[in-house]
């Protein structure tokens, strides 16, 4: 009796083992599924994200030649041309007080469209800008901007500098080029501030101008929120703004851009540090 109860046990026992040691395969082998599985969504998200890193790059570039093309034509180029009609004058004038003037008058632009150029190359180049960082590599743009405009730009800094990534502090200088692109362009504005707060959680980057506004029909790019919507005109003037928008979202940040009711316009970018 004592020996059947004995097998009984050791088979129940054995069952029971078997049954436990089943149920763990099946757990561990779930659990692997799901974290392969897992893997592969992030690796796709990953893939998804460089796919879209690379369009925004091939975006920024096309847009980034664009503005050079136009401001070689519209600044550096009418500065060598000047320069060239002084030289050309040159021969015809017999007072040398006045040929000397000429000269020196001819020196001064050169020497503003060299350092123009030096500026505009320094801007484009991205190693560049990751090598001397967002706030000089901003210091530099309102230094060529303020060269042609007459207005007053301003840039303040708080907190540690170091806490973004080479790639983010590329794509926010990109995102900061265009905007102050568009104020330039757009916004009739004697005074321009651009705020970089390095917070403990986040980056945040403010850039207000006492333009105009973003209003319908003012020939500015129409109205974008953080959620993306906006009134942009049926010409396309609103795409600019909805491509700033879209350079934050890809850094899972956030891009606000309104125009309070006594005039001016507020874009203000929220990012949050990578891990």
């Amino acid at each position: 009796m004592n020996d059947n109860y004995l097998v009984v046990l050791l088979i129940a026992g054995s069952l029971i083992v078997t049954l436990l040691v089943f149920y763990i395969t099946i757990f561990l082998v779930i659990q692997k599924t799901k974290n392969r599985r897992h893997q592969m969504e992030k690796k796709e998200m990953e893939l998804r994200y460089q796919n879209a890193l690379l369009h925004t790059r091939l975006e920024v570039q096309e847009k980034a030649l664009n503005q050079v093309s136009q401001e070689i034509h519209d600044n550096i180029g009418q500065s060598l041309s000047v320069a060239q009609a002084n030289l050309d004058f040159l021969s015809e004038v017999e007072d040398a007080e006045q040929s000397q003037k000429l000269i020196d008058a001819s020196k001064r632009i050169l020497h503003k469209a060299l350092n123009d150029l030096r500026n505009v190359s320094h801007i484009l180049n991205s190693e560049n800008i990751n090598r001397i960082g967002l706030e000089e590599s901003l210091r530099k743009e309102l230094d060529y901007l303020s060269s042609y405009n007459k207005i007053d730009f301003q840039l303040y800094s708080e907190g540690e500098t170091d806490a973004l990534s080479n790639e983010q502090e590329l794509m926010v200088f990109r995102i900061a080029q265009e905007g102050l692109a568009n104020i330039v362009k757009h916004a009739q504005a004697t005074k321009v501030g651009i705020r970089l707060n390095y917070m403990p959680t986040h980056f945040e980057m403010i850039i207000e101008d006492n333009g105009v506004g973003i209003r319908p029909g003012n020939g500015r790019n129409g109205h974008v929120n953080g959620n993306g919507n906006g009134n942009g005109n049926r010409n396309g003037k609103g795409i600019g703004l909805i491509n700033m928008k879209q350079r934050a979202k890809m850094m899972n940040g956030l891009l606000d851009i309104t125009s309070p009711a006594d005039g001016g316009t507020i874009v203000k970018l929220n990012l949050p540090y990578e891990e």
